[in-house]
């Protein structure tokens, strides 16, 4: 019947324009994602610090278990750039997804960097985080940044690559 062909094509239209609106948010935050990446291996503090809301929770590597405000991250960015002569930040394996005006993330980034010392460290760590759209800009609310551990012997594993 005509009825039915109207309501099964306005509800096809709405899934259409829905799914539209995801692949523009997705393809939003692979693109800020990659922003962020170049920020860090800049080493650019204000850049990095863009893509993190004011009121951000971090599970970050290094004590304290947590902790909240951009502020923290900020300086937890700079200790990080301070200890480092060069860095260069990889984010591989994304998988984004979202809904309305959040999304969650999560990938195997890789820090490489040159310390103070000339000494070289490679790490891939494993990163998930929660972005909002705030004021139409995404940001990262939460992040949680881990590595596999070795429970028998208490130790971090960090020789793992994708």
């Amino acid at each position: 019947p005509p009825r039915c062909r109207s309501v099964r094509n306005h509800r096809v239209a709405g899934i259409v324009k829905r799914n539209k609106r995801r692949a523009v948010a997705e393809a939003e935050i692979r693109q800020r994602l990659e922003d962020y990446a170049k920020a860090v291996s800049a080493k650019d503090i204000d850049r990095v610090m863009s893509f993190f809301a004011p009121h951000l929770v971090s599970f970050d590597l290094e004590s304290p278990l947590r902790y909240a405000g951009a502020d923290n991250k900020r300086r937890r960015w700079l200790e990080g750039f301070a200890a480092y002569q060069a860095i260069a930040y990889e984010v591989r394996e994304l998988n984004v997804t979202t809904h309305g005006e959040l999304a969650f993330v999560r990938g195997l980034n890789n820090f490489k960097g040159t310390l103070s010392s000339g000494r070289v460290t490679d790490v891939w760590v494993r990163w998930t985080a929660c972005l909002q759209r705030i004021n139409g800009i995404w940001l990262v609310v939460h992040d949680h940044v881990s590595v596999p551990a070795d429970l028998k012997h208490g130790q971090a594993v960090l020789h793992l690559t994708p």
